[in-house]
């Protein structure tokens, strides 16, 4: 996917259509804290006696989801006018590159 340096789209801070720069930024880890506590809880409730519920049969570290084949790329649009930016998520794509508009 080819993406323009420049696109004219809302600013939240104008609160109008302003033309903004447009930078892809580093595919970085996504935020993983919702996974971590998920693990903790689990082992909370499989601390004890008794059934462990839903938990009993599998692993914490075990999983079965596959991979994406493509990533989100995260897209960093600067207004021009306040000078303000913001992070948009574009859609999935194997290659995202920005072009220079003649």
């Amino acid at each position: 996917m080819k993406l323009p340096t420049e696109i004219r789209t809302y600013c939240p801070y104008c609160r109008s259509h302003q033309a903004m720069s447009l930078k892809i930024e580093k595919p970085g880890r996504r935020a993983a804290g919702g996974q971590k506590l998920a693990v903790r809880r689990q082992i909370r409730r499989r601390k004890g006696t008794g059934n462990k519920g839903k938990y009993s049969k599998k692993p914490i570290t075990q999983n079965k989801m596959a991979s994406k084949t493509t990533k989100k790329t995260d897209v960093r649009l600067k207004c021009k006018k306040c000078g303000k930016s913001i992070t948009k998520s574009f859609p999935r794509a194997k290659k995202v590159e920005v072009v220079t508009a003649h």
